[in-house]
Formats: structure tokens, sequence, C-alpha cells
């Protein structure tokens, strides 16, 4: 009997150290090779999209003329999925497991994609590499800059995206329905807002970048305070739930950087999704105390948004009706490098 238990004991401490799966997990860089199953051939310009499990397409990449791909600086993701598509080969869906993870929280991987039968194959009409290239800058739900002058450039939320190759390698933007010059566009990159016609460059037939004379990153004096943004949702009926608290606060720590990320102690979801905490007495003694900062209540949509103009390190806190009293998921730390131009969104799942 003793030896029984002791089973059963030691059986459930390996069930305990296992990897939650459903956990949100911080991945520094994805990276891989991407072949041809039947030919073992390297396959380039395929499109790779990084997911969450709520659906939300976090980054977009394109694999090059090796079939290698990388992505760095990737962040939190809950549940994540990579979608591959290539022109007369099977779309091919993987989650990316935590277990994957090595030391430094990265993952490489190597894969396989599936062509077509030769039956079930469409005359190869695919758009230049110039546009597929030109469309991974555009993110639906994220943003871009069009710089009016040397004084003033746009905010644009995407909506739509579409490249259009108007003459043999020479690009415009159909954003949201509008034309857009590239040589106007800036676009993210790690922080920055980078000129799309400098990007592009090397596939264009014109020198339209230099001919521009515009500069390669948008002068941060032309960007607008940065933004947190979010959904609150329904779980059980996928809807939007209007009237929920949602609120900002600071941490005493200003200019973030990559130490205070890597040695922060982050408060857990637990200690914030709490309808009867008042004037953060619930926070955990020995954490980062934080003041309050903004309040907002989610709208028709279930949505919110906060603008915030200087680094630091924000949470979301969630004060919802009395019936809810779960909280799914959601990333209530963020971490705002950059107090100008940074497009930061959190959704939260809500359960009765």
């Amino acid at each position: 009997m003793i030896r029984f238990f002791l089973y059963i004991s030691l059986f459930s401490t390996s069930l305990m150290a296992q990897p939650d799966e459903g956990i949100e997990f911080k991945l520094n860089t994805l990276s891989g090779v991407i072949t041809d199953s039947i030919t073992s051939e390297n396959l380039m310009d395929v499109n790779i999209d990084i997911f969450t499990g709520n659906k939300v397409l976090k980054h977009s990449l394109l694999s090059d003329d090796n079939g290698y791909f990388i992505k760095d600086n990737i962040g939190y993701l809950w549940k994540p999925k990579i979608r591959l598509k290539l022109h007369n080969f099977k779309t091919k869906v993987l989650r990316l497991d935590p277990k994957l993870l090595d030391n430094e929280n990265n993952i490489s991987i190597n894969i396989e994609m599936i062509p077509l039968p030769t039956n079930d194959r469409v005359l190869d009409l695919e758009r230049s590499t110039l546009s597929k290239r030109a469309e991974i800058f555009f993110i639906k739900g994220n943003v871009f800059y069009n710089r009016l002058n040397a004084i003033k450039a746009k905010q644009i939320i995407i909506n739509s995206v579409e490249a259009i190759e108007t003459k043999s390698k020479y690009l415009e933007m159909k954003i949201n329905g509008i034309m857009y010059d590239i040589s106007k566009c800036y676009v993210p990159q790690e922080g920055k807002y980078e000129n799309l016609s400098y990007i592009l460059k090397s596939l264009l037939d014109d020198p339209i970048f230099e001919n521009s004379g515009y500069p390669i990153y948008l002068p941060e004096n032309l960007l607008e305070p940065s933004v947190i943004f979010g959904s609150i949702i329904d779980k059980d009926k996928n809807s939007p739930i209007t009237g929920v608290e949602i609120i900002l606060t600071q941490s005493l720590i200003d200019n973030v950087s990559n130490s205070d990320h890597d040695s922060l102690e982050i408060i857990s979801m637990s200690s914030f999704f709490n309808i009867n905490d008042d004037n953060n007495k619930n926070i955990p003694i020995g954490k980062t105390q934080y003041d309050t900062y903004k309040r907002r209540v989610s709208d028709q949509n279930g949505q919110f948004a906060f603008t915030v103009d200087k680094p630091a390190i924000y949470q979301l806190k969630i004060k919802p009706h009395s019936h809810y009293h779960k909280v799914t998921f959601g990333t209530t730390n963020i971490i705002v490098k950059y107090g100008r131009g940074g497009w930061y969104q959190s959704d939260f799942y809500l359960e009765p």
C-alpha cells in the first residue's frame, strides 16, 4: 500500500512538472528552414503568419531564397500558432509548443510543406516578390505613418492592405482604399518607423528612396504618443462586453531598458483581477508599487484605448461587472520602451 501511494505521489509530481501549454510565454526569436516534403528543396517566399490563441495576427514574414526565416523580439504570446502558405502547396498550421524553447527563450524549427497533387495545381499567377514583401509590413489593426512634409506625419490604422505594382519594379500601397507613395510610408521596425522605399530599395528599379531626400527613420517628434488598446470579450459567447472598467497604472520605474524588462518581477493576473480590490491594497508585498494613472470604460464594441507619452512599465487592471469572476488571458504587463509611436494590444477574455 505504501508503495502504491508513493507511486501515485511521484506520478502526480511528474504531471505537475510538465509545462502548462495554455500559459502565456515569452518568445524572443523564431527561426527555421522550410523545405518541400517530396524533393527536400528549400522553399522561398513562404508566407509565415504568427497568431495568438485568440487568432490575433502578431507578426508576418517571408522565407528567403534559401527557405530560411527569422523573427526577433516577438514578445509574450498565448497559445501561439504559425500558419504557412505557399502557392501550390498545402497550407500548414503548427502550434508553437513552449517545450521547444531553448535556454534563451528562442525556438528553431525545420518545417516540411506538402505540394498539391499535379491535378489540383493552378497556373502560377503569383504576384511578384516585391508586392508580397511590401505587404508584410502592414498588419491589420497596426499602424504606419504617412509623411506629409518635413514637420508633419499622419498616423494611420490599417484596416486593409494591397501592394500594387503599377509598373515593373515600381510599387504603390493601397491602404484602406487609399493609394500611398511608398517613399512617404514609414512602417514599424524594431521600435522605430523605417522608410518603406528604403527597405525595398534592392527590389525597386528606380532609386526612389535616394531621390526622395527623406530620412531612413521618421523623426520621433513627428510620432504620436504610444497607444495601449484592446477589447474585453465574453469567452463563452465570443461577444464584446460593454461597461467594463479598465485601469492603467504606471510603475515608478522610468527609462525602461532591456535590463529592467528582464529583472522585473511580474505581478500575476490573479493579483490584478479582483473586483473588490480598492486602491491597489491587494498588490503583493515586495512587488513594485503602482499608482493609478488613467481609467477607461469599454465601449459598445468592448474596446478601450489609452495614450502614454513616456517609456515605463504599465499595467492593465480589469474591474468587470459582478457576474464575471474570471479572466482567461490577456497581457497585463506592458513594457513601453518608446514614449512615441508605439502600438500595444492586449485583449481580455472574461468568464462568468
